[in-house]
């Protein structure tokens, strides 16, 4: 999620102005198209009502810390989060019953997915964002869009950087700054791991496990190109010059045995807490689970921007976020846009939400008075989220499709392939071969 000047004395009046709008709102009925609802729907009784929300892991907990504070603001409004996994097992079936939460969350990369597979699901949120969303970095608010109208909030913001062992790159002889592309990156790695006589690896990675789904690293080398997965027509199309770009770089890693086998989240996570790596390639938020799961290698971790693929190149990436969307079944539509309000576009709810390390997407909170987005982490020896905020200005838009969620482990599968020596366009065509007949759409003649 990105750049722009930032205005914030326009931007908190506008805010206001949406605030002093919505306390006047409390309950209203949703239509069952999916429409934001009219003034007069929205005109609030105060009456109590009770607002249900889809969430997991550190997200909900977040939305749960909100609850004081918003209800405070907001004391005829109840907030119940409900906990869900990040699969949406149990999300999925509701929206099709036509029982669903008021609000869900959904990872970036998949909104489109919804909006595809449950037209008109989703309340049109436009009316409610326009005075927000030139304040929302684009590659965050583009996956909201359908037709030119807006059927979620953006949430978080997953720039990347490269996190780097100091204590490590130190004795191998590599300054850090040194890395400025993808082959300098290859080069250090393999300096490193020469120094170490293999006992350490450069990076981590799922190299063994499709049914993990699509890499992190995959995804940031294709976004850095500003790449897609589809054709302008929404046709699957990964025989583009990005992702053969990407699959190259990957398929140097290998041969060069710089990539220890990570297959699961929590692997990953022991390998950098053992000391097995020295670089993550990851988010923002990946920070808090390096604090959280190695607490005694603070002070050993530095981070830099990602390398480019050529000198002076873009080298902004983002691994994505969530959004928040009001779902048709919502008969609280007034409500439950007013916490997602309070929670991601609110100074006092923002404070909240950076507390468990979810980088905001709407930007004109990296200026805001009255934040901790300037405080700095011991554990790194810097301000972590004032510099996420400098690599996070030019960020490409990637096009996901509308069925990215068929194609994760297609992509995975040609990943590795690559990674162990096969022929880059052909383990290509065979993913665009499983994600069309898992998805059922159409491949790219182009």
């Amino acid at each position: 999620m990105r750049a722009k000047k930032i205005r914030y004395a326009t931007m908190a009046a506008s805010v206001a102005m949406a605030g002093i709008m919505a306390s006047g709102c409390g309950t209203s009925t949703a239509s069952r198209t999916g429409t934001a609802p009219t003034q007069q729907e929205s005109a609030s009784t105060h009456q109590p009502v009770t607002i249900t929300v889809a969430s997991w892991n550190d997200a909900a907990d977040s939305l749960r810390a909100e609850i004081p504070g918003f209800e405070k603001k907001y004391p005829w409004i109840k907030v119940n989060v409900e906990y869900v996994d990040g699969t949406y097992q149990k999300v999925i079936p509701e929206l099709v019953a036509g029982d669903a939460p008021d609000i869900i969350q959904v990872q970036q990369r998949d909104f489109q997915t919804f909006l595809h597979k449950f037209p008109g699901d989703f309340v049109d949120l436009t009316p409610y964002m326009s005075s927000i969303k030139n304040h929302i970095a684009p590659v965050a608010l583009d996956v909201t869009v359908q037709n030119g109208h807006i059927y979620a909030a953006p949430w978080d913001l997953g720039p990347a950087a490269l996190y780097y062992r100091k204590d490590l790159f130190r004795e191998a002889g590599i300054n850090p700054t040194s890395i400025k592309t993808w082959s300098d990156y290859l080069a250090a790695g393999k300096k490193l791991v020469a120094h170490f006589h293999g006992k350490v690896k450069m990076l981590a990675e799922n190299t063994s496990e499709p049914s993990q789904g699509i890499q992190t690293t995959l995804m940031i080398l294709v976004n850095e190109l500003g790449g897609s997965y589809v054709n302008q027509n929404g046709d699957i199309d990964f025989l583009n010059p990005q992702l053969e770009k990407a699959m190259s770089v990957i398929q140097q890693w290998g041969k060069a045995g710089i990539v220890a086998d990570a297959p699961t989240w929590n692997d990953g996570i022991a390998a950098f807490a053992n000391g097995q790596v020295a670089t993550i390639l990851s988010a923002v938020w990946y920070a808090g689970t390096m604090m959280n799961s190695a607490p005694k290698q603070s002070g050993l971790w530095g981070i830099v921007p990602l390398p480019a693929f050529t000198p002076g190149g873009n080298n902004e990436a983002d691994t994505g976020g969530s959004v928040l969307a009001i779902t048709k079944d919502s008969k609280n539509v007034q409500a439950a846009w007013d916490f997602i309000n309070y929670c991601l576009y609110t100074v006092p709810g923002e404070n909240v939400q950076l507390k468990y390390g979810l980088f905001p997407s709407w930007e004109s909170y990296y200026t805001a008075k009255g934040t901790d987005f300037d405080q700095n982490f011991p554990y790194f020896g810097m301000p972590i989220y004032k510099f996420f905020a400098s690599v996070s200005k030019h960020i490409p838009t990637t096009n996901y499709g509308g069925y990215f969620e068929d194609y994760s482990q297609p992509l995975s599968q040609a990943y590795i392939s690559v990674f162990k020596g096969a022929n880059i366009e052909q383990a290509l065509q065979t993913a665009e071969t499983n994600a069309a007949r898992i998805s059922g759409q159409p491949i790219s003649n182009g």
